[in-house]
């Protein structure tokens, strides 16, 4: 028989990096290059001409695809011009120095209308300094939307920056574009505006991302998302199915905003990113999204010191998860979600996320809901350490009943050590609580069934706000959750120390005591009583033990793996290069004969290799024992190293580890010809096969 091995849980282990305030910092003055300016107008232009005047411009994409260009140079295309294909300019800026993309004339933003043959529209790859602005952008497809991320459509997006390889870029912005009709498959490399850090080799991210003022209308699957596969750090296994692999160490994203734009209609989220420290995500407005396939509507996952402020967040609708307006899920480390508002949500207002990685340190404050639906927070799995305070909640007949929180269990336990603080729950529901990991003091509760009757100082009386569901679309029409004078909410709260130093209007912090809610009251009232402060203490990470699994620089997950033998049922040629140990692949268990092939292809790639590395459990009974290492040279197969021989010493569920060094060897292929195993049960099996160049 095959012997299997159980599914391991996947951990990550990192130092604590906890947000405290966002600092600027002072650039260093770069003497900038003067550049050319190129014009490129549909209408009158000619490929033939210099490009360099408004009469003389080119006509075409294909010309600027052609041309690299250099620091200080723009790109400008003429108003209401358009152009079919994909704008791929070569070159790349310096510090001080970018390349610009703009429009240049009167009218409409130039069009850059995608095609079906192009699934990104706009793209830069391992390019740096580039500002891009003004532009209207499409790629639609006449294919029907599908949770298949391998669907027909294909990973289709407006704009797509990627780094592929090339360790940090700098100095990416994205700016005041009109991104529409971007029709992709269920992925977060697919959508409106795609930043996309692949480091399996050489760890890679971006350093300055600015994604500022555009407009994303019907954009599938999501309006914004900076993606990366630098994800190892504590134990990080496995994520989505079409995140390249192998992972590489963590390695994030800085220096990142993603500010004043609008997104409407992302079919599976509005703004999302990961593997980024110190995002700041502002002034945004995302309606309607996650209207295909449940998502949140604004999330992040593992990422650092988050900001994530005066954002309006509505309308979600779709699936029976998430949904949310705002979502802390896995593997975050500090996040703070102040002064936005959210409404009408499918989901709710707030959901927090921690499996199997660490999500802790979370501060919510200031915020308003209103008629978001579903449950109000949701926590899943053992987060840990939230602060949720004056925040002004309102569940209106509109809601549709909802709960003001739940949660649930997953494999990483239950939630722990949230406290709630000086909130306003206002409700005309009969729903409650779960309470399970949460304390609560000096709250307000009114209408509907919302105490707590634990809250010790609790507040249940008419919190008397100005006008309570009145709140419509924008920012600014919120006014109706301001505190009138003769309210006891007035001076009733616990002072929070580290508060930000303003509430939800803009009004400093404190006007004599705090008050409860999202407002504080600016009239006339009785001197602070120096009540002692709240102090968030966060909570310090535990490492978890990493789970087995090859090094960092193992190459075989971005080869194709293939056996000439057949493969076992309810065994798959995937876990031979899957980047774990849990899994085997096994050969059939009958007339197994030798010699057998195992081949790694990595298509157009070719890899630098001197080490290869078998990992098997039950290495006594279903474990290689005799083998030849070859390398296709374009013609046939080239021995690399013959006549290996290896005896194993376990049989049980030990990760046993055979090493074999040959000489540098430069190829797309290579093989393992099997000349005997272990037949103990009739198969052989590979829990992991490795290539490494090591010490190159």
């Amino acid at each position: 028989m095959f012997k299997g091995t159980a599914q391991k849980i996947i951990s990550l282990a990192v130092a604590v990096l906890m947000f405290s305030s966002v600092a600027a910092v002072s650039p260093t003055k770069v003497m900038a290059e003067a550049g050319n300016t190129y014009y490129v107008d549909n209408f009158s232009g000619d490929d033939n001409h210099g490009g360099t005047d408004q009469s003389a411009a080119w006509k075409t994409l294909a010309k600027v695809n052609a041309t690299t260009f250099a620091p200080g140079d723009k790109i400008l295309f003429k108003a209401g011009g358009s152009w079919q294909g994909q704008l791929w300019p070569k070159g790349s800026g310096s510090d001080g120095s970018p390349i610009v993309i703009d429009m240049y004339g009167t009218g409409n933003k130039p069009l850059i209308a995608g095609v079906t043959s192009e699934l990104s529209t706009v793209f830069l790859k391992n390019q740096e300094y580039w500002e891009i602005q003004n532009l209207e952008v499409t790629n639609p497809s006449s294919e029907p939307f599908t949770r298949d991320w391998k669907g027909a459509r294909g990973e289709r997006r407006g704009v797509y920056i990627l780094n592929e390889e090339s360790g940090i870029l700098n100095h990416i912005y994205i700016k005041n574009l009109n991104v529409h009709d971007v029709d992709g498959v269920y992925t977060t490399r697919s959508g409106g505006i795609i930043f996309d850090s692949v480091g399996s080799i050489v760890p890679s991210a971006f350093h300055d991302i600015l994604i500022d003022g555009n407009t994303l209308t019907d954009v599938d699957a999501y309006g914004i998302y900076i993606s990366s596969n630098c994800i190892i750090r504590y134990g990080m296994g496995d994520l989505w199915e079409w995140v390249p692999k192998p992972y590489g160490p963590w390695t994030p994203s800085t220096g990142v905003k993603i500010s004043n734009n609008t997104i409407v209609r992302a079919a599976t989220g509005g703004i999302a990113w990961n593997v980024t420290d110190g995002a700041v995500v502002e002034r945004n407005t995302v309606q309607e999204a996650t209207y295909l396939a449940t998502n949140a509507s604004i999330w992040w996952a593992y990422a650092d010191n988050n900001v994530v402020q005066f954002n309006e967040s509505f309308a979600s609708r779709n699936g029976s998860e998430d949904r949310t307006g705002f979502d802390v899920d896995a593997g975050n480390l500090g996040s703070l979600v102040q002064y936005n508002y959210s409404h009408d949500n499918a989901g709710g207002f707030m959901l927090y996320v921690n499996d199997t990685y660490n999500t802790i340190n979370t501060i919510v404050r200031y915020n308003i809901s209103q008629n978001d639906k579903g449950r109000i927070f949701r926590y899943s799995g053992s987060i840990d350490t939230v602060m949720n305070y004056n925040n002004t909640i309102y569940v209106g007949a509109a809601s549709g009943n909802p709960v003001m929180s739940d949660y649930f269990t997953k494999s990483s336990g239950s939630p722990k050590n949230i406290k709630n603080y000086n909130n306003i729950y206002y409700s005309v529901g009969d729903r409650g609580w779960t309470l399970t990991g949460q304390t609560f003091d000096n709250n307000a509760y009114f209408g509907g069934k919302t105490l707590v009757s634990s809250d010790a100082h609790k507040i249940t009386a008419n919190p008397k706000l100005l006008n309570p569901g009145s709140g419509g679309v924008g920012m600014n029409t919120v006014d109706g959750y301001q505190l009138q004078g003769d309210s006891p909410l007035i001076g009733a709260g616990v002072p929070i120390a580290d508060n930000g130093g303003r509430d939800y209007f803009g009004n400093t912090l404190y006007n004599g005591d705090p008050d409860i809610g999202a407002f504080e009251y600016q009239g006339d009232v009785p001197p602070a009583t120096n009540k002692p402060p709240i102090v968030f203490t966060p909570a310090p990470i535990t490492p978890l033990p990493k789970p087995p699994g090859p090094a960092v620089g193992n190459l075989t997950p971005l080869a194709t793996a293939s056996a000439s033998i057949a493969t076992l049922s309810g065994s798959s040629i995937k876990w031979l290069n899957d980047g774990l140990y849990d899994k085997a692949w096994s050969s059939v268990d009958k007339g197994v004969t030798f010699p057998n092939y195992i081949a790694l292809d990595f298509g157009a790639r070719t890899v630098t290799v001197n080490n290869m590395k078998v990992v098997t459990r039950f290495g006594t009974g279903q474990g290689v024992t005799s083998l030849d290492i070859e390398a296709y040279d374009g013609t046939s197969w080239v021995p690399v190293q013959t006549g290996v021989q290896w005896v194993w010493q376990s049989n049980d569920q030990t990760n046993e580890t055979k090493s074999v060094d040959f000489t540098a060897t430069t190829a797309s292929k290579f093989r393992l010809k099997i000349n005997g195993a272990n037949l103990k049960w009739g198969n052989f099996a590979i829990n992991e096969l490795e290539l490494y160049n090591l010490n190159p």
